[in-house]
């Protein structure tokens, strides 16, 4: 039986194309050792690439022939890195492109090979980094409109729970949409991993106004006990329409970045699985949304899902 799930969403036996993105600096390559999760057996066609800058190369060396050297050794390289995979029966096409804008190649590429998804490895940056600079992750994150896996520093994902990031707070039809895509996603990949769907909805503070001043001067922000238990009944609710148990739903008061990851080591999960919109403006470039905060905390691989009318402007 092939990998069953589809670019739309869908339960389906059809062939799946991944792209899966090398790190040249990475000894590890984990995204590539993340195909190990699906059987060689599975349907899927899998395109791996390598960006390199090979600006360095034609700047250094007045050979005119030295880009074209420089890479057909990374491709020597690349396709020994893949031929144990390929030698147990996965179906591997490799490529080496010397990138521009590595994102922007990222989702040409993708594009091109009509990829179903992307695995990149997952990149984390100190907070002086964060602020000044916009990492390839973010603009993935905002911009791929297939959805994206970002491969953290883990062995191995298999049998391991799978936490489902979603916001039951917004009653708007977007988010409910995208709220259905998370769980369909986290289903499907609890059917490749062998493993549980834990619901998580993290909840703010209701505001400053209800704030009160406990021991010590510190101040508690409380949601109503109503509120709560809308809040947790529309969870439930959303998580039984997928076949998952009440038990496997928890509400966790805070921001929802560090909620979900607080809560994902507790339990060792393996992936977080995020929806996620674009952000414009300031706001979007500085601050940063969710997923973008999960991904700088988290010791899980972070799948990021998009609305299906989701266009992507590169």
């Amino acid at each position: 039986m092939g990998i069953c799930f589809t670019q739309d969403n869908q339960w389906s036996p059809a062939m799946t194309r991944i792209l899966v993105i090398i790190d040249p600096d990475e000894t590890e390559h984990t995204a590539l050792s993340r195909i190990r999760e699906i059987p060689p057996t599975a349907d899927v066609d899998y395109k791996v690439d390598l960006y390199v800058d090979a600006r360095p190369v034609a700047a250094s060396r007045a050979d005119q022939n030295a880009v074209r050297e420089f890479l057909t050794e990374k491709r020597t390289w690349l396709d020994g890195l893949v031929k144990p995979l390929k030698d147990v029966g996965y179906r591997i096409t490799t490529e080496v492109i010397a990138y521009t804008r590595l994102y922007e190649d990222i989702i040409k590429s993708a594009r091109q090979c009509k990829a179903d998804f992307v695995f990149k490895p997952l990149r984390q940056h100190g907070a002086l980094r964060r602020t000044f600079y916009t990492s390839t992750d973010w603009n993935l994150i905002r911009l791929c409109p297939m959805p994206l896996l970002l491969v953290n520093d883990q062995t191995s994902v298999h049998n391991k729970p799978i936490v489902a990031a979603v916001d039951v707070s917004d009653e708007d039809e977007a988010h409910k949409a995208l709220n259905r895509i998370v769980l369909e996603q986290s289903k499907l990949l609890s059917r490749i991993l062998e493993a549980d769907v834990h619901v998580l909805f993290a909840y703010q503070p209701v505001s400053m106004n209800s704030a009160s001043v406990v021991a010590g001067g510190t101040v508690a922000y409380n949601i109503t006990r109503d509120q709560y238990e809308a809040e947790h009944k529309a969870a439930v609710a959303l998580a039984k329409s997928f076949e998952i148990d009440e038990g496997q739903v928890h509400l966790r008061e805070g921001a929802p970045d560090i909620a979900v990851s607080e809560y994902a080591s507790e339990i060792d999960a393996g992936v977080t699985v995020l929806g996620t919109v674009a952000r414009k403006g300031a706001s979007g470039l500085f601050i940063g949304n969710t997923a973008e905060a999960v991904v700088e905390r988290t010791a899980t691989d972070v799948f990021v899902v998009k609305p299906g009318d989701f266009k992507a402007p590169v």
